[in-house]
């Protein structure tokens, strides 16, 4: 795993000699688009600007405050005992009386440096933790859980539809894997499909939650070839902690996909009202990598929220999801880095910044300075949607193909200092645009504006339905871009809008 995390971390720098700007501040203009709203029940207030002062985090991804790459760091191998779970009265049969004492008495008898382990079967869950009514296994620092495979060992909870239930709880944790089974749920019911229905649901809320306790963050967590189902709204949830690393697993299957936070395969959160990096709960140096979806119950498959920052998402393979694929939720999620995920038949965006939120809860604006590249996106509504005063984007080097049912490949709306460069794009059918700028209308007053300050350098647009399209703008720069072998339109540009067209320049294209 070591050697797995130094190459995707050394691929995550890769580049970063492109990122010549250097990010002053965080604008954020409130603002907001009814097409891709989505809920959140932690708050009903706009959440304030992520830190921005001078010698702040500047460069995205994985890196420390200065800039310098890091390699996050995961626990290493059980070097103590082996502890069986049927050693402690687990039964490995299906509709067993409960195994959930066995696995905690085998959990209480662990020393950081031991392992649990539990068998090929299918483990019952029918009762909660002494000191915790909402969770069927409670972590230990050091201690790692660990079953025979991810569709051999399979734990089955009892929980359905108790509020904040989660099957498998770690707070304020640190060093610990958990891997190698399969978390579902009794629920027999109908799955998630209406993103605005928040009346369904059933199962656990949570698979695992990863969290903080005592202001405390959990960090040195690895989550591994996990298979997550029949859950109502976080597959894996990853709450004001950092360095935690979920790599290799399968989710699928929410049982509702509703406003509110349902239906959300991996979710990386920050803390609202916690702005500071130095505090012991800041959201940073998580990693969601080479994990899998199947997007046909799942509002958002990967999702950031809050002032989260310095965080990759690499790798990933999502086949289809209601909403936007991989989201930035508009509530100041700052200098993360998204590459390399293949997204496919989403019915939003691939990958979108900025979310306006329901009419409860107000999100607007994600953070500076998010660097999105090398992304493989085909199908999707868009390929990348930057909205709501989301400022200094950089998008390079992804590759969309658009299918018959894509409207853009690239769209920015309010987006400031947003640039585009090195992305190629392809397909699509009559009324498809690779580039689309357009002014946001805002909602409930909030978010109006049009782009501003936008850089499209260096782009490649062959054998697509139409080219560019400029609808709104001001400071806009085109320069060295590629539109050849286009079926409609090459370039259109609405009245009284300048764009200006800078000397040429060598293009690194990759």
């Amino acid at each position: 795993m070591r050697s797995v995390m130094k190459e995707s971390i050394r691929s995550s720098l890769r580049g970063l000699t492109h990122w010549w700007w250097v990010v002053l501040g965080l604008v954020v203009l409130l603002a907001a688009c009814n097409e891709e709203s989505d809920g959140s029940v932690e708050s009903k207030e706009n959440v304030g600007p992520a830190p921005s002062k001078p010698g702040d985090w500047q460069v995205p991804g994985l890196v420390d405050r200065s800039g310098i790459q890091i390699e996050v760091p995961t626990p290493g191998t059980a070097t103590g005992r082996t502890l069986d779970i049927t050693d402690f009265g687990a039964d490995p049969d299906p509709d067993s009386n409960d195994d959930a004492v066995a696995i905690r008495a085998a959990l209480d008898a662990a020393e950081p440096g031991d392992e649990v382990v539990m068998p090929a079967g299918t483990y019952d869950l029918r009762t909660t933790d002494p000191d915790d009514e909402s969770a069927n296994i409670v972590l230990r620092s050091g201690v790692d859980i660990r079953g025979e495979g991810q569709e051999r060992t399979v734990l089955l909870t009892s929980f359905d539809g108790e509020d904040d239930s989660r099957v498998i709880r770690g707070s304020g944790v640190h060093d610990v894997i958990v891997a190698d089974f399969t978390i579902t749920s009794r629920y027999e019911g109908p799955l998630g499909e209406d993103p605005d229905y928040g009346e369904a649901g059933g199962g656990p809320m949570y698979g695992i939650h990863i969290g903080a306790r005592d202001g405390k963050a959990s960090s040195r967590i690895l989550v591994k070839n996990l298979g997550i189902r029949k859950f109502e709204r976080h597959g894996i949830s990853v709450k004001a902690s950092r360095e935690v690393t979920l790599s290799g697993n399968y989710v699928s299957e929410a049982t509702a996909v509703g406003p509110g936070g349902q239906g959300y395969g991996i979710a990386v959160e920050g803390s609202r009202d916690q702005h500071d990096p130095d505090a012991s709960n800041d959201s940073r140096h998580n990693v969601v990598i080479g994990n899998t979806f199947d997007g046909r119950h799942l509002r958002h498959a990967i999702l950031l929220q809050f002032p989260t920052h310095n965080n990759l998402v690499a790798e990933n393979t999502i086949v289809g999801s209601h909403l936007d694929a991989i989201d930035l939720h508009g509530e100041g999620e700052y200098l993360n880095e998204v590459r390399d995920n293949k997204v496919i038949g989403g019915q939003r965006a691939g990958i979108a910044l900025g979310n306006s939120g329901g009419s409860k809860n107000k999100h607007d604006a994600s953070g500076h300075g998010n660097w999105v590249h090398s992304n493989d996106l085909i199908g999707n509504r868009q390929g990348v949607l930057v909205i709501l005063g989301t400022p200094d984007t950089l998008i390079e080097n992804n590759r969309i193909t658009a299918g018959d049912n894509s409207k853009v490949g690239i769209e920015l709306r309010n987006a400031p200092g947003t640039k585009l460069h090195g992305n190629h794009i392809t397909g699509g059918t009559e009324g498809f645009w690779s580039i689309k700028l357009s002014e946001d209308r805002g909602t409930d007053g909030r978010g109006k504006g049009i782009p501003t300050g936008i850089n499209i350098e260096c782009n490649v647009i062959r054998h697509a339905a139409n080219g560019i399209m400029i609808n709104a703008g001001d400071n806009l720069s085109m320069v060295n871009n590629i539109v050849e072998n286009i079926i409609g339109e090459d370039l259109r540009v609405a009245d009284g809008i300048d764009v200006r067209r800078s000397a040429q320049q060598q293009c690194k294209l990759h």
